[in-house]
């Protein structure tokens, strides 16, 4: 059964008091001055109010049909009988009023009462005023019900609207979720993967000086590598803490991640050109870990290779370029990556504007990164 056809218990209790009160008007009429005709024609609205009342309402098409009885029978009738106004009355507020039904069937109606109501009025030598008064209640009631159709469609545009507003607020907390945790995975793969493939070198290094007898040496190694822990350490107690980038000093930090690479036992020659002041924070962390990334890449796949790291800040977008010989042999750590940093990378950059290419350039792999100054 579609939804809204059958009519509620206080709905039909509301017709069948409609019916009752065409009974009893009909005690009233004078039904013995009348011939058989108009009696049967209003017999036939009083069933077609009867059906419309309490008859099944699973098919709209009975309920239509419902309605164009009573505006037939009720409009032939009204004239001679007067109990036939009521369902004349009712079938013009319904066929509007009853948002299953089209305008188009209400319109119909209304032009069927239209033309029967005058036929009644001729047939009972009523004056033109009185046919236009009978007109003029059908109109009113039509208009009512137009109005009633108008508010129905209205309240149910505002349950959709706020079903739909619920709905776009619980998706944009959805992508707002997804968002944070591609966030918070992309800082955790940054901070760790910088932190511990660094502390695989310089502690690999330290067991190789102790192997061979150069304790101090050793100790230098085991001292960084305390250093870059401690380093590490913080750079998660943000993450895990905040997870929100401080105000940072770009050319601080990225002599600080180049210093770190070198102690772990990795070369690199860095420049940064142009004026970092005025960077924003998005950016300023997106290039810092880019580069993070970048060098902790290097590590993995051409350990001993020197890397170039150039960034370069200009009048409309920023550019980090991290370039470093094809490796000849693979690195230890050159496995135990699954190709999250790439992806982080691009997606933090892509979220700023920006685009990231990684690639063979030559006999060099190279990331370039730019994203619009903002």
């Amino acid at each position: 059964m579609p939804p809204g056809i059958a009519p509620t218990a206080p709905n039909r209790l509301l017709r069948l008091t409609g019916l009752i009160a065409m009974v009893a008007l009909l005690r009233d009429d004078q039904l013995g001055q009348v011939g058989m005709p108009i009696l049967i024609l209003a017999g036939l609205a009083g069933l077609g109010l009867l059906f419309w009342a309490v008859g099944p309402m699973g098919r709209p098409w009975l309920s239509r049909l419902a309605l164009v009885v009573m505006a037939v029978g009720g409009g032939l009738t009204v004239a001679q009988v007067g109990a036939s106004m009521l369902p004349l009355l009712v079938a013009a507020f319904a066929g509007f009023a009853v948002v299953q039904h089209s305008t188009t069937l209400g319109a119909l109606i209304v032009g069927i009462e239209v033309i029967a109501v005058g036929v009644s009025s001729v047939a009972a030598h009523r004056t033109p005023s009185a046919y236009l008064g009978l007109l003029a209640g059908v109109l009113l009631v039509a208009l009512l019900g137009l109005s009633r159709r108008q508010f129905r469609v209205t309240a149910e545009q505002n349950r959709l609207l706020v079903e739909q507003s619920r709905e776009i607020r619980a998706e944009r907390d959805r992508a707002a979720a997804l968002a944070e945790r591609g966030r918070i995975a992309r800082e955790v793969h940054d901070v760790l993967a910088h932190t511990l493939g660094g502390l695989v070198l310089q502690l690999d290094a330290a067991d190789a000086l102790l192997e061979a007898g150069e304790t101090e040496r050793a100790a230098d190694k085991i001292r960084a590598s305390r250093e870059l822990a401690a380093s590490g350490l913080d750079d998660t107690r943000q993450v895990v803490g905040a997870l929100r980038a401080e105000s940072i000093d770009l050319p601080i930090e990225f002599d600080q991640l180049v210093t770190e690479h070198r102690d772990a036992g990795g070369r690199v020659h860095a420049r940064l050109d142009g004026d970092t002041q005025h960077l924003g924070e998005q950016v300023s962390v997106a290039l810092l870990r880019g580069a993070q990334e970048s060098l902790t890449n290097a590590r993995k796949h051409a350990p001993g290779a020197e890397v170039e790291l150039r960034l370069r800040v200009g009048a409309e977008q920023v550019e980090l370029v991290a370039s470093n010989p094809l490796a000849g042999r693979l690195g230890l750590l050159s496995a135990s990556g699954i190709g999250a940093g790439l992806l982080g990378m691009r997606e933090r950059i892509g979220a700023l504007g920006g685009t990231v290419q990684a690639g063979k350039v030559g006999d060099r792999w190279t990331v370039r990164m730019t994203v619009p100054r903002r």
